[in-house]
């Protein structure tokens, strides 16, 4: 169960919860509208206890410190686990000190092309309407990265879409999802940055072509949560952390799992590609 554990701490961290109500976007024909946010996810309630977020940019840090984990940090209640998050927060903020990626990076521009680009080859909805950046719309949508330190001098790197918008299954009650971006790479900080972080920024396009070709299909109600295909089960290979994901039918060229309880339910909240 342990890694099955580590996805759904991986869902409770990014949502806030974890939901196996149906989570469905507005329905096609209505002019839905998308805008893409410059904005970082919560550090209140879409972050790990103790990340950091490099400074005006899209990018958190996190897993450098395990205080927060510690059965300790909870000995002296609030004040315990706070001090335990503070701490966590420094050695991330130290983790990431010196990189070139502690800088301000944002992947709003790359995720707006790349939904332009999937819309170009797949827009069966044509009244849906991607607007500028940051403006008021029915889809908002937030890209982030976080780096996990968890296993130096490994440091892997994941990407991320947040959407928020309201549930058309569940009387358009506000509600977000998380797609997310499991890379294979298992290499360190120094060459992730090598080169004015060529490789960082390589994986980054990589990632979002996936995620944008996700989120677009999920969007135009393409994608069956619930549609498990044995074939990808067979085929998509999985590490540690998603040996324990449900595959099911996407595009050939994408693995795409999810989480399910042990009754069989689908976790609505988050979607997972895994980088073959």
């Amino acid at each position: 169960m342990k890694n099955l554990n580590l996805l759904l701490i991986s869902t409770l961290l990014f949502t806030g919860c974890a939901t196996t109500k149906s989570i469905q976007y507005p329905a096609a024909g209505k002019q839905t509208s998308i805008s893409v946010s410059s904005e970082q996810l919560s550090s209140m309630t879409e972050s790990g206890a103790g990340d950091y977020f490099v400074k005006n940019s899209q990018i958190l840090v996190g897993d450098s410190s395990n205080a927060s984990a510690s059965p300790a940090s909870g000995m002296f209640g609030l004040i315990g686990v706070g001090v335990a998050m503070a701490i966590d927060k420094s050695a991330n903020s130290s983790a990431i000190e010196k990189s070139s990626l502690n800088q301000p990076i944002k992947f709003d521009q790359l995720i707006q092309q790349k939904i332009t680009d999937s819309f170009t080859q797949n827009k069966a909805d044509p009244t849906l309407k991607l607007l500028g950046l940051n403006q008021a719309s029915e889809v908002k949508i937030v890209p982030y990265s976080r780096l996990s330190f968890r296993e130096k001098p490994i440091v892997k790197v994941n990407f991320g879409l947040k959407t928020q918008f309201k549930n058309a299954a569940d009387n358009n009650a506000d509600t977000k999802r998380l797609y997310h971006y499991v890379s294979k790479e298992r290499i360190s900080l120094s060459e992730w940055e090598a080169n004015n972080n060529l490789l960082f920024m390589q994986k980054a396009d990589q990632a979002f072509s996936a995620l944008s070709q996700v989120f677009t299909l999920d969007l135009q109600h393409q994608l069956n949560l619930t549609a498990f295909d044995e074939n990808k089960q067979k085929s998509c290979k999985t590490n540690a952390d998603t040996s324990l994901l449900s595959f099911i039918q996407s595009p050939n060229n994408l693995c795409v799992g999810v989480v399910k309880t042990s009754k069989g339910d689908v976790f609505q909240t988050s979607i997972y590609i895994v980088e073959q």
